[in-house]
């Protein structure tokens, strides 16, 4: 059978679950607006299409109108509402607070990307007209040429096949854990060392010595030379002067 395409509809509206998602490349960053209805949860929409455990996805996010209720794996809880920013790190699930659509607007590409990936591995795994479908080889296959043509993210393509079982190819940057990529993702996108136990649940001694140990094995000494290596491999997007923040 030979390789499946998949085309690319990023640039177009659609309804995912109980949502409808637009996603708008400008250059280098992409910006996706996500108009989640009541009733929607993450759990119970977007896990089918990704597969994996919790949201793996960073959100740096503006909340037009609406609220949403985030849990994180380690149990902290938040509550984001009409004119709040900031950074939501992988890991959590999320649901609409009310009987108001959540209108949610992500200058981060990973959500994007995830249900990008996920689509498409259900496309070319379901069951088509002619009664044919890749094995679960072949899907894996297909997908990590995606990859390799830029047509989806790499990352994003790992993620979806370690959740449906296939073996990842994994390994942060400069031998970084998920957990240290998680610390330099809320340094890089402005958090404190005080800020990033917060949110992830940590004490700030805790949080200090990650933060050390990522600029010894990056080779930095500075907050902003450890955001030029975030930037530059991917981790998070430079967002644009003028876009909405707090």
């Amino acid at each position: 059978m030979p390789e499946p395409e998949v085309t690319n509809t990023s640039a177009q509206a659609r309804r995912v679950g109980a949502a409808d998602l637009a996603v708008t490349p400008m250059g280098d960053a992409t910006i996706t607006r996500e108009v989640m209805h009541p009733g929607w949860r993450w759990s119970t929409d977007v896990k089918p299409i990704v597969k994996t455990d919790l949201c793996r996805a960073l959100h740096q996010f503006c909340v037009v109108s609406g609220r949403l209720h985030v849990v994180m794996e380690d149990g902290a809880e938040i509550e984001v509402t009409t004119g709040d920013a900031g950074v939501i790190p992988p890991g959590h699930d999320a649901w609409v607070v009310g009987d108001e659509p959540c209108d949610f607007l992500d200058f981060s590409p990973d959500y994007a990307q995830l249900i990008a990936a996920g689509e498409a591995y259900n496309a070319m795994t379901a069951l088509g007209e002619a009664g044919a479908r890749c094995s679960r080889a072949q899907a894996a296959k297909g997908l990590r040429a995606e990859a390799s043509a830029g047509r989806l993210d790499a990352s994003a393509v790992e993620l979806v096949l370690g959740a449906v079982g296939h073996r990842p190819r994994r390994g942060g940057p400069a031998g970084l854990t998920r957990r240290e990529l998680e610390v330099l993702v809320l340094i890089a996108t402005g958090a404190s060392a005080k800020q990033v136990a917060y949110t992830l649940g940590i004490t700030p001694k805790t949080a200090a010595t990650h933060i050390e140990r990522i600029y010894m094995k990056i080779g930095v000494s500075t907050r902003s030379d450890a955001t030029r290596f975030a930037i530059a491999h991917g981790l998070v997007t430079p967002i644009a002067p003028g876009t909405p923040s707090r």
